[in-house]
């Protein structure tokens, strides 16, 4: 009897700790989401905060490339180096210069945004 009592109780706790209610970011982690990306709330920021130093107004250090100016950021998306650089793949200059690679949403959001055909929204 005791054995039964222990069984049945067994197969409860173990339907109970299979019933969780976790979220997509407490199973996967952070979520990506670049469905949304636009360049005022995503992308400028990015270049602010990590490209600014070297190429904005009098410290344009590197190619002639003023990221505060958006003519620029379409000349150096459409020759494909932005990418390159911030990928830091073999045939590009790896930027930011001297830092980490940028984490792989912002990345991923970059090139949504690129894909989108670069709107200055």
């Amino acid at each position: 009897m005791v054995k039964k009592f222990l069984g049945l109780g067994i197969v409860f706790l173990s339907f109970l700790s299979s019933c969780t209610y976790d979220n997509e970011e407490t199973l996967y982690g952070d979520v990506c989401d670049t469905s949304k990306v636009t360049y005022t709330n995503d992308i400028l920021p990015v270049f602010q905060q990590n490209c600014y130093s070297c190429h904005h107004d009098g410290t344009i250090l590197y190619g002639n490339l003023d990221l505060a100016d958006f003519s620029h950021i379409q000349r150096v998306v459409d020759s494909g180096k932005l990418l390159k650089n911030i990928k830091h793949e073999p045939d590009g200059r790896p930027m930011p210069e001297g830092g980490t690679k940028l984490p792989d949403c912002t990345i991923l959001k970059i090139e949504n945004w690129i894909d989108q055909g670069i709107p200055q929204n």
